[in-house]
């Protein structure tokens, strides 16, 4: 069912929005605005695995070792930015930026990926 590409295809577009609906959802139901989420710290984790899912059916093996590179190496700028430029170096903060640059870093990925399937014959 779920190998088919015109499948692939309209559940990778509806992804996009499904997620994003239902983080901000979720965020507005259980009021995480006090604890300062944001939609984006819902939808990372579920980019990520949609990222697995189509790519891993789509493709002969899983981009998701490339998503995980492309991590580290921001985690790695994101230290190197706060130890040299900022002169402090909090967990908290760090943690803050990595995972809401994540969650544009994969999103982005994400839209590759689906470009790249819609462009598979």
């Amino acid at each position: 069912m779920f190998d088919s590409l015109i499948f692939l295809k309209i559940a990778s577009i509806l992804f996009i929005f499904l997620t994003l609906t239902i983080s901000i959802i979720i965020v507005k139901i259980f009021r995480l605005q006090k604890r300062g989420w944001n939609f984006a710290d819902i939808a990372f984790p579920l980019f990520a695995f949609e990222f697995y899912l189509i790519s891993d059916k789509t493709y002969y093996n899983s981009l998701l070792p490339h998503l995980v590179l492309t991590l580290a190496i921001l985690s790695i700028g994101l230290a190197i930015f706060f130890l040299l430029k900022k002169k402090d170096f909090t967990y908290k903060r760090f943690f803050k930026i990595f995972w809401r640059s994540s969650f544009i870093l994969t999103f982005l990925l994400y839209l590759a990926l689906v470009i790249a399937v819609f462009t598979l014959k």
